[in-house]
């Protein structure tokens, strides 16, 4: 009874007990995708692993100490309670800023999209031939060279495949200012959907698939008739991208499987099993004393950026310590090399503490309010529509630094339409979503 109360119905009671003061809710998108999201991390996988009795998480038995769930739960109370607290004073508070509204012409706009969308590709395979890998070799599915999967390239320019994350925001933006589908536009979309299957980038064909489905929440409203069907298509495909991400990237195609009955309830809790890295680093920081390191976590990471890689031994920079924190309970000798996840709210305990992470959510609890602050215009919107997909990022991978600059690539094309809006005027009508 007491598991059931510190796991379940007390960070229920934090998560939506202030929903119900909160009148409209249609209007608040963001929010409502935030705490779905953070329904299924942090009250319904760590609830269902405590009724179906998991405790072998890649060779570790985690606890099921009621210490342990007791400050879980005080965590997660937390957290939620200061972002409701951020979320609340931000809807009271005026900003003084506006975001510019530039009047331009949709088919101009496209057009620059598209020639964001070919530069960055030139970069790409720039950084394909310089890191010692061939186009032939890439697109060969015979080709079992590990130097021509992409899945395991290590790139000689990592900022450009970190600047590739721009590919399926352009997409969207083209398809949101003229949803009527054209050639040049599936072909796009192709090649890049191709490259990020053969990459295994899941994460960027979910973000994509997220950018269409807000905006069919936002646009379209709650029609049943086109909803049940999507959904169904949606997870369907999410479930067999899942299944077969690996199997694509390395090429052994002969594993791929259309059986998805393998994707079951114990693979579904597996794919959001953040909890189970948090409480594994939660016990092995306990039990090996080792404290928060506060804001050097962070500033190591941007120093050894700053340096040449080849200053450090083997010319390998030391991995960010969040990465090493949530993996160090991992028995030696694993047959393998996993690189469990943990939420942004947990990276915020695990690296800064209570104080840390109660101003880390309600910063987060601002942003989402911004989000959910609808205006009449269309690069406004479509901003906001990214910006609530991107949430789904800070929530399932916690690590703020590379959460933060992929958020700030995916803002480069609204940054070019800004600055080269005057250029591309509208003078027919103006410009409202």
């Amino acid at each position: 009874m007491e598991g059931f109360l510190l796991l379940f119905l007390l960070p229920l009671l934090a998560l939506l007990l202030p929903l119900f003061g909160l009148k409209p809710l249609q209007n608040r998108t963001a929010l409502l995708f935030f705490l779905t999201l953070h329904f299924v991390y942090f009250i319904w996988v760590p609830a269902t692993d405590r009724w179906m009795g998991i405790q072998s998480f890649f060779g570790y038995t985690l606890s099921f100490d009621s210490a342990l769930d007791r400050l879980i739960c005080g965590i997660y109370c937390l957290a939620l309670s200061s972002f409701w607290f951020g979320y609340f004073l931000s809807g009271k508070v005026s900003f003084p800023w506006k975001f510019r509204q530039p009047n331009f012409d949709r088919d101009k706009a496209i057009s620059v999209l598209y020639a964001v969308q070919m530069f960055v590709w030139i970069l790409v395979l720039w950084n394909v031939l310089s890191s010692g890998m061939s186009v032939p070799g890439i697109l060969n599915p015979s080709n079992q060279s590990e130097k021509d999967i992409l899945f395991s390239a290590e790139w000689r320019y990592p900022w450009i495949d970190l600047l590739s994350n721009v590919l399926p925001v352009c997409l969207f933006l083209q398809y949101y200012f003229k949803p009527r589908i054209s050639g040049l536009w599936v072909f796009f979309l192709v090649i890049w959907l191709g490259f990020s299957l053969l990459g295994g980038w899941r994460y960027r064909i979910i973000l994509f698939c997220l950018f269409l489905v807000i905006h069919a929440l936002v646009h379209q409203k709650w029609n049943l008739r086109i909803w049940l069907p999507a959904v169904f298509v949606l997870t369907v495909s999410m479930a067999w991208l899942t299944l077969n991400r690996m199997a694509i990237a390395k090429r052994q195609f002969q594993l791929i499987t259309f059986d998805l009955r393998q994707f079951d309830f114990a693979a579904f809790n597996m794919e959001f099993s953040n909890s189970r890295t948090f409480r594994a680093s939660l016990e092995f920081m306990q039990e090996h004393h080792v404290t928060h390191p506060g804001i050097s976590a962070w500033s190591d990471v941007i120093r050894n950026k700053l340096q040449n890689r080849d200053s450090f031994p083997d010319g390998k920079r030391p991995r960010p310590w969040i990465l090493d924190a949530t993996k160090a309970w991992i028995p030696s000798g694993w047959p393998w090399n996993p690189n469990p996840a943990v939420s942004q709210l947990e990276e915020f305990f695990l690296t800064f503490g209570w104080l840390g992470m109660a101003l880390g959510m309600f910063v987060v609890g601002c942003w989402v309010r911004i989000l959910d602050s609808p205006r009449p215009d269309l690069l406004w919107n479509a901003f906001r529509i990214v910006g609530t997909a991107l949430l789904f990022q800070w929530i399932s991978r916690g690590f703020f630094l590379f959460q933060a600059q992929i958020t700030l690539v995916c803002l480069i094309p609204f940054v070019v339409l800004m600055v080269l809006g005057s250029y591309l005027p509208d003078e027919s009508k103006p410009n409202e979503a």
